[in-house]
């Protein structure tokens, strides 16, 4: 039997680029075409250890990623290096990295956001939207919790999730479920950061002569624990049924579910009191 035989992370590094070795064709996307070896990627790769040793495949769609972050992908292999991420390429190549289960690299995409996020000294919208969204896509595609738990740190720390929710809520209408249920998350037991910029929205609605509440802003309410605003502040409480009366007064369905929202609202209140 022939012996185990390691190697250092680089050895490939020095046939980057190398036609006589490069035996597999990555087609990225808007056509790109890179080749690579099959041998150097499937040290670090079994997806395609397995696609190349087992299918004898000799392309591999990666149509969904843009070349740059096939190149970045391929270049990581080969030298067991992971360069700084910029913020385009990042969520291509976090998503490269685990889909094809390199370890390392999946790992080091983890504590380069970590560093992104150590990087953010004061609040900003823009930063803090940045890892918010990565966030709900590792999550939701990954199903993996770390870079919630980065972003949430950040904002928190920062005082700047009252501002966030409010502005990344204007678009509402939007928003899958799971972002609606990281926003509720992220607000904690402050659900006037939720209720607040929903109940402006609701305002602005019923001045436009609107009879409906949109189902995102059904969900969040909903999911909300509004007996928790009714303690911290009852005025905004007040508010929020005040609008959510007025805007479904001419629908006997839409006034039902208002009532049974302040049912609820109600029943959990005395509860936990």
């Amino acid at each position: 039997m022939a012996p185990n035989v390691s190697v250092p992370m680089n050895f490939g590094i020095r046939l980057l680029d190398s036609p006589t070795h490069s035996t597999l064709e990555l087609k990225a996307s808007q056509g790109a075409v890179i080749p690579a070896s099959s041998v150097i990627l499937s040290f670090n790769s079994p997806v395609i250890d397995h696609m190349t040793t087992t299918l004898h495949l000799t392309s591999v769609d990666m149509e969904e990623f843009s070349e740059d972050a096939v190149r970045y992908f391929i270049d990581a292999a080969y030298s067991g290096e992971s360069p700084p991420i910029s913020r385009v390429l990042f969520r291509d190549i976090n998503k490269l990295a685990n889909v094809f289960e390199i370890s390392w690299l999946a790992t080091r995409c983890v504590e380069q956001f970590a560093d992104i996020a150590a990087a953010i000294k004061g609040p900003s919208y823009e930063d803090f939207f940045f890892l918010f969204e990565e966030a709900a896509f590792v999550l939701t595609n990954l199903k993996s919790r770390q870079m919630v738990s980065i972003a949430f740190t950040k904002i928190q720390s920062l005082n700047g999730h009252q501002d966030f929710i409010s502005r990344y809520l204007e678009n509402l209408s939007y928003l899958s479920c799971r972002q609606l249920d990281l926003i509720i998350e992220l607000a904690g037991t402050k659900v006037e950061f939720v209720v607040k910029p929903l109940t402006e929205q609701l305002t602005a609605s019923l001045s436009r002569g609107e009879t409906v509440v949109h189902a995102n802003c059904k969900y969040l309410l909903e999911n909300s624990e509004l007996y928790l605003c009714h303690q911290r502040n009852i005025k905004m409480f007040e508010q929020i049924f005040d609008v959510l009366e007025n805007i479904t007064k001419d629908s006997l369905t839409e006034t039902k579910w208002t009532l049974q929202l302040l049912r609820k609202s109600v029943v959990k209140r005395e509860r936990q009191s």
